[in-house]
């Protein structure tokens, strides 16, 4: 009998019951855990201002959840947008480190101008259209753009809308012509 087998066996599971121990999860202590109740698309009735926290140091990225580069679609159509690494606020919640709301660059580079505001569109503006900002916190809007091909980006901006220059890589689309 090899008594060096025996010796490891119970070193060998105490170890493994250590490292799936250090592995689990919990969940803030003011988050109640709660069993998905529908699978159903649903918006929040939850104002942005009452689900805004800023998130903690990390790589921060944004990028668009239903559309690819290449994509073709019908105007009018949904984006949806995510940021992952700072937190998403209306502008009425006012200078909140690490968070802010989201823009859609359309056929525009990244502005050159690291400290001015990202410029608002032409009311009612629509052959041009450059400037898309969801300053009430929104991740998802329905754009109505003209036939043709267009250039999507998003930048995170402050609750002034100055850029913290955190975007999604540029994708183009293609805007079918609308059926008559």
């Amino acid at each position: 009998m090899n008594t060096h087998h025996h010796l490891k066996t119970p070193v060998i599971a105490s170890a493994l019951l250590s490292i799936s121990t250090s592995f689990a999860i919990a969940a803030p202590p003011d988050v109640a855990l709660k069993p998905l109740e529908t699978t159903e698309s649903v918006i929040s009735d939850i104002s942005a201002n009452d689900r805004t926290r800023p998130f903690l140091p990390g790589e921060k990225l944004l990028y668009f959840t239903n559309i690819k580069n290449g994509d073709q679609v019908k105007s009018p159509f949904r984006v949806a947008f995510v940021a992952s690494g700072m937190g998403v606020s209306p502008v009425v919640a006012g200078d909140i480190k690490n968070t802010g709301h989201h823009h859609i660059l359309i056929d525009m580079p990244l502005p050159v101008d690291i400290k001015a505001p990202i410029p608002f569109d032409k009311p009612d503006e629509y052959l041009h259209q450059h400037y898309k900002h969801y300053g009430n916190g929104e991740t998802e809007a329905v754009l109505d753009l003209p036939p043709g091909k267009h250039k999507l980006r998003l930048l995170f901006a402050n609750h002034a809308h100055v850029p913290y220059y955190v975007a999604s890589r540029e994708i183009e689309i293609t805007v079918l012509p609308k059926a008559n």
